[in-house]
């Protein structure tokens, strides 16, 4: 049986990425045997509920049948070919036909390269520099997208890169203001997923694509994690705000290691062999990923996929305020379709230093306590809850049931 000790033997942290280290919850990492459904089984035998979903991908939840066979149908034609598959230009079609602003794919292996590849074209195109993000935004770990949160990158790097706050109108106007010719794109989640779910001000977004269309900067909309998770499509067809380039990954691979640039015919044209803009990979547009993203996008197609998660995600949301509000328990809850995130505060919950500010201690308590009673959650108020097809109304009357037991008897669990 896997534990945190030997683990720690062979990988740093006993980890390959940060978060599941769960030290934003004081708890010892979880190693997962297999999963089904709704459900993970770790390696001692426990059963729990899975609200983390792969971070977003597993839409259809895990071992989808669809996705399953799909997957090994192609890995036994062969795992890589190296060269161009039918089944990445089937999948390119289908996002294409989705997202009204996309005309033309380039696959990557990951979000982080796809973000990386968004930023290094419209340098190219616009023949500016400068890289603007929003503060504690996260689009990979790209060091042009790391800057401020990580050691490592160079100051001729990081002095590229600038941040504005979050939904702050005035603040966004004044760095176009001071810095609009040098600014080369603005790449922002179009509903932030990666400083816990921040809903958007539509007032935002349009006044984001007014200044940029103003300085010929380019609008590039991560859509890593909202990309086919709100409706069959993307954020922005929802908010009606049209980016110049737009990046995918997770739900488009249907679980599988995927990252995706789309945009204009004219802007993607950039990119070699057509153009000077070099990217290449050997797994990228991976046959195994583009059959499962295949039978993925194919089975949200279906009518009905999207009204049932999304009001599974309301459900939870309403069931947990009201029994906060029950045992006398400050909470937010920010929810965006079928993905949530909550959050301990008296006071509103606007951005990164917000959630830096609020009742950490707290919600590592009600995380530990979710997990002992078989639920699992994004051990980090920074992340988002995914709810999944495989969930029912059970599962959030679960949650509900192990909260309000957990904040009306443990003392530990409340806000002082």
């Amino acid at each position: 049986m896997m534990n945190r000790t030997e683990a720690e033997k062979y990988l740093v942290a006993g980890v390959n990425s940060p978060v599941r280290a769960y030290k934003h919850v004081q708890d010892a990492p979880v190693f997962i045997e297999r999963a089904e459904g709704a459900e993970v089984i770790d390696t001692e035998g426990n059963r729990l509920i899975d609200f983390i979903m792969g971070w977003g991908p597993l839409i259809l939840g895990h071992a989808h049948p669809a996705v399953v066979k799909a997957a090994q149908q192609s890995l036994a034609n062969g795992a890589l070919f190296g060269l161009t598959h039918p089944a990445e230009v089937h999948l390119a079609k289908k996002i294409v036909e989705a997202v009204p602003s996309v005309e033309r794919v380039r696959f990557t292996v990951s979000g982080t390269e796809a973000c990386m590849t968004a930023v290094r074209l419209a340098r190219h195109v616009t023949g500016c520099s400068k890289v603007l993000m929003i503060h504690g935004g996260y689009h990979g770990h790209s060091d042009a997208l790391l800057v401020g949160q990580t050691q490592g990158i160079p100051d001729s790097i990081a002095t590229e890169t600038l941040h504005v706050p979050f939904g702050d109108m005035a603040a966004l106007q004044k760095v176009f203001t001071e810095h609009g010719k040098e600014l080369a794109c603005f790449i922002l989640e179009p509903v932030a997923a990666n400083m816990g779910v921040m809903e958007p001000d539509l007032a935002y977004l349009k006044q984001a694509r007014q200044l940029t269309q103003d300085t010929q900067t380019l609008l590039i909309f991560d859509e890593v994690v909202t990309g086919f998770r709100l409706h069959y499509g993307c954020a922005q067809t929802l908010f009606d705000v049209t980016p110049d380039l737009t990046t995918f990954g997770k739900i488009i691979g249907g679980g599988l290691p995927i990252g995706a640039v789309g945009g204009s015919q004219k802007l993607m044209s950039h990119l070699a062999p057509e153009g000077q803009v070099y990217h290449g990979g050997t797994f990228a547009g991976s046959p195994v990923s583009m059959a499962g993203g295949l039978a993925a996008l194919n089975a949200l197609q279906q009518e009905g996929v999207y009204a049932k998660i999304n009001a599974l995600a309301e459900s939870l949301q309403k069931g947990l305020l009201s029994v906060a509000q029950q045992c006398d328990v400050p909470l937010k809850i920010h929810r965006q379709g079928s993905m949530l995130t909550v959050f301990f505060s008296d006071g509103p919950i606007q951005g990164v230093d917000s959630v830096s500010n609020s009742q950490r201690d707290v919600f590592a308590a009600w995380i530990r306590g979710l997990r002992k009673a078989g639920v699992l959650a994004p051990p980090s108020p920074y992340e988002g809850w995914f709810i999944s097809t495989a969930h029912t109304q059970e599962h959030m009357d679960r949650v509900i049931e192990i909260s309000e037991s957990l904040w009306s008897a443990d003392v530990n669990v409340k806000i002082k």
